[in-house]
């Protein structure tokens, strides 16, 4: 039996007792220690106390049932998730069978909830767990068996998924598939879903952003084109996602340079009323191709920038050019700027091209 002034004392508003109870608790050996604790769990609001709950219930958890821990990956909290995935990592083992049995049950909910535990906590998922749950009968466990596929990059359900992508009607599925796809890098994917969106102009509203992510984590330097085409035609609501994928390809492609049509397309796109965070993005893709007088020439006003991340990002975007302008500007700011991170990114730039352009000489020829 529990002591019941232990049971008392987690209701004390002092943290250390209620603590020092949570901890007694756990080490009594009583078969309702398990409840008592976890009915603390849903109630507690100290962090300490929390701490020493879970502590107890691992400690009580190495030899107790695994579908104790579910309740705790349902939890509002995500510190008690986070230390709930821990313990259910140390049982892989005893997770992996009781899973598998949850997949296998009427319940769809709980189908659906195997697959997202196993996305959350990084245990190693046999082919045949996801193979059995891309064929659900429920649309939702597909769904997040996809995803978590996609997540992983588990590249040899690549085919699996693309024929649900080709297949489906069920749009949020369809999504689902052109992400995972995205994140697996499968080219020949894209190849094949050009059957069902020939280009990305075409593509329904309810696809698009996924389908632009899918052209930046798989296609080539041709996709630069269908892109930038995109944001012209379909303006603001793609910029975000479309400056992501333009940077996807050239990251892979280890791209340089870009067609003068192209550049005035980015380069013009820094004059529209850009939220921050993607004015931010669009500098460091132009940053790709900034060996160019016209993007370099562009990404100069930002050195200036109220905003110093922007700042920042223009002093690095500035890294490839050897244009004079940029030279001047770069050893203009060194003089003045007060962010010791920019000014050490500046001087760093300076240093590693000692003679990045030669000063105009005075001497008569």
């Amino acid at each position: 039996m529990i002591d019941v002034e232990l049971i008392e004392s987690l209701g004390k508003p002092e943290d250390s007792s209620r603590r020092y109870a949570a901890q007694e608790i756990s080490e009594s050996g009583d078969a309702g220690a398990v409840a008592v604790l976890m009915a603390q769990l849903q109630k507690e609001t100290s962090r300490a106390v929390k701490e020493a709950i879970l502590r107890g219930l691992s400690h009580i958890w190495s030899f107790s049932p695994f579908e104790s821990l579910i309740v705790l990956l349902k939890d509002a909290d995500p510190f008690v998730r986070a230390e709930a995935a821990e313990m259910l990592q140390r049982r892989a083992g005893e997770a992996m069978e009781s899973l598998n049995r949850l997949l296998e049950g009427d319940d769809k909910d709980l189908r659906k909830f195997s697959i997202d535990i196993l996305s959350q906590t990084g245990i190693g998922v046999p082919e045949a767990l996801y193979t059995a749950a891309l064929k659900d009968e429920d649309i939702n466990v597909v769904i997040s068996a996809i995803e978590s596929l996609g997540a992983g990059r588990r590249t040899a359900f690549a085919a699996p998924i693309l024929a649900i992508a080709l297949a489906s009607s069920q749009p949020m599925a369809i999504c689902a598939c052109l992400e995972a796809l995205a994140q697996i890098g499968n080219r020949q994917s894209l190849e094949a879903l050009r059957a069902r969106f020939p280009d990305a102009s075409q593509v329904p509203g309810i696809y698009l952003h996924s389908f632009v992510k899918l052209l930046g984590g798989t296609g080539g330097e041709e996709t630069i084109a269908e892109i930038c085409e995109l944001m012209g035609s379909k303006g603001a609501p793609v910029y975000e996602v479309a400056i992501d994928a333009l940077t996807r390809v050239a990251v892979r492609h280890r791209l340089s340079t870009v067609a003068p049509l192209y550049e005035d397309v980015l380069c013009n796109l820094l004059k529209e009323p850009l939220a921050a965070r993607i004015r931010l993005h669009l500098i460091r893709l132009l940053g790709h191709f900034a060996r160019s007088a016209r993007v370099a020439h562009a990404l100069l006003p930002y050195l200036d920038d109220p905003d110093r991340m922007l700042g920042l990002a223009a002093v690095e975007a500035l890294e490839a050019s050897a244009d004079p302008l940029v030279e001047r500007s770069l050893l203009s700011l060194a003089t003045t700027e007060n962010d010791p991170e920019i000014l050490e990114e500046i001087e760093e730039l300076l240093r590693r091209r000692p003679r990045w352009n030669s000063p105009p000489s005075n001497t008569p020829s």
